[in-house]
């Protein structure tokens, strides 16, 4: 049997999942029958943790399939670290191609398996392979935003195939490429359950599907097609909207106050494909607020959620920046990441680091500034958590702070297509839904360039 939880933010999906697996357990099912899976690794941890603090008598030993699909496969095939590429090895790629490579990972510290990279060549080549379509069919979709070169792209291709096995390593896509083949086993469970289940990618649909039919009774999913905003990574939200099952909705958010949730329908009502939904906000009223810098909020008091992210990086840029101006001599890794902060053709040592950074957004500057006026030690876990709003996704704020400034390729890729598009207005709902009380949004002085809420 298959069952579907639909459920807007707040609205507890992980809960009735645990809920459940709790149920399943008390029917006599194994544990070791239960597979409970996560589009990213922390929220698996998190589904988890919860169900260990729910059964104290138990251990992570016990419920080991608890975890992302990347993670099933990776221990299912009996891989290890040094079997998977690395950053390193698509800079060698890049060199052999003629191609500049600065950064290419995936997030194998949260098994994601999601591709990152400064090169378009490899980020499409990456997502045509999660799609299960060819880089040619991904290319044709003219989805991408730099001048890609088609025979180049091609070459691209067959090299890091080659290079793959020329020194017997594989990447995540071929751990779930590998799991799918006849020579990949899948574990007999009596029931499975897939949390977050609007990021999947084809190919992970595909391993569900493959773990459904080894003797599988029941599979559950919980997700909301409005909170898709994977798509730039292979996520398929179609395929979360057509998968047919018995409808669970979830029709009352214990987060979203109202005059939040009043917003964030207003932007959702611009999607053009989406399950329709009702449900209702929590009692309290909540509060929205504009302004037009970081600066003019207080938050010296209170939990917060800036939505944009300096990362622990920058922080550490600004630090080494500071030493170096003091004359200390550092390791060369750490002096080229602040010298690329800095203007290339003349950068300067003799002005303050938020004057001389000028390859980072003012929008940064301003926040990590605020936090130095505050007192702020961004050294610390903080008390105002800065993220992106895909890092944001799942959690949530008492306060939440929203720039409304948008990127030249963001507003170049909202218009490739209406899936584009769609995804756009997803990515400021959840940014909006993220809010227990109070909303900010800070305005952008170009008007051409502000997301309009």
């Amino acid at each position: 049997m298959r069952y579907k939880v639909i459920g807007p933010p707040g609205t507890g999906k992980t809960y009735t999942l645990l809920n459940e697996v709790t149920n399943y357990v008390n029917k006599g099912v194994p544990l070791d029958k239960i597979g409970y899976f996560s589009f990213t690794r922390k929220a698996a941890n998190e589904a988890r943790d919860r169900f260990l603090k729910r059964n104290p008598t138990l251990n992570k030993k016990d419920i080991r399939y608890f975890q992302t699909l990347h993670s099933l496969a990776f221990t299912r095939l009996g891989l290890k670290e040094e079997n998977v590429m690395q950053e390193g090895n698509y800079k060698k790629i890049g060199e052999t191609c003629g191609v500049q490579i600065k950064y290419a990972a995936y997030e194998k510290n949260e098994w994601n398996g999601i591709f990152t990279s400064d090169s378009e060549y490899l980020s499409l080549i990456s997502l045509a392979r999660v799609k299960q379509i060819s880089v040619l069919d991904q290319y044709n979709l003219n989805e991408h935003l730099g001048k890609i070169q088609r025979d180049k792209l091609e070459a691209i291709d067959k090299e890091i195939n080659n290079y793959k096995n020329v020194y017997g390593l594989i990447d995540y896509t071929d751990m779930l490429d590998k799991f799918l083949g006849p020579k990949g086993t899948a574990p007999k469970f009596e029931v499975i359950f897939v949390d977050e289940a609007q990021d999947l990618s084809l190919i992970q649909w595909s391993m569900i599907k493959k773990l459904e039919d080894g003797y599988c009774n029941d599979v559950w999913i919980a997700g909301d097609d409005d909170q898709a905003i994977f798509g730039w990574a292979g996520a398929d939200v179609n395929s979360f909207i057509n998968w047919q099952a018995k409808q669970i909705p979830l029709t009352k958010s214990k987060r979203v106050p109202q005059l939040i949730q009043q917003k964030a329908l207003d932007i959702i009502e611009r999607i053009n494909t989406r399950l329709d939904k009702q449900y209702l906000p929590k009692s309290e009223i909540g509060h929205i607020n504009q302004r037009f810098k970081l600066a003019d909020i207080d938050i010296s008091q209170g939990q917060w959620l800036i939505g944009n992210s300096i990362g622990k990086g920058l922080y550490e840029d600004i630090n080494n920046f500071k030493r170096m101006q003091g004359g200390e001599k550092l390791p060369e890794i750490l002096e080229q990441k602040v010298i690329e902060r800095l203007d290339d053709k003349k950068p300067e040592f003799n002005k303050p680091w938020y004057e001389a950074f000028v390859k980072v957004p003012f929008h940064q500057l301003d926040y990590v500034k605020s936090m130095f006026v505050n007192g702020e030690d961004l050294s610390k876990p903080p008390r105002i958590k800065i993220s992106t709003i895909h890092g944001a996704k799942g959690g949530e704020a008492t306060n939440v702070v929203l720039y409304l400034n948008q990127t030249e390729n963001t507003l170049k890729g909202s218009k490739r297509s209406k899936e584009k598009y769609d995804e756009e207005q997803r990515v400021w709902y959840v940014g909006v839904t993220r809010t227990i009380d109070n909303l900010y949004l800070i305005k952008c002085k170009n008007k051409k360039k502000e997301y309009k809420i």
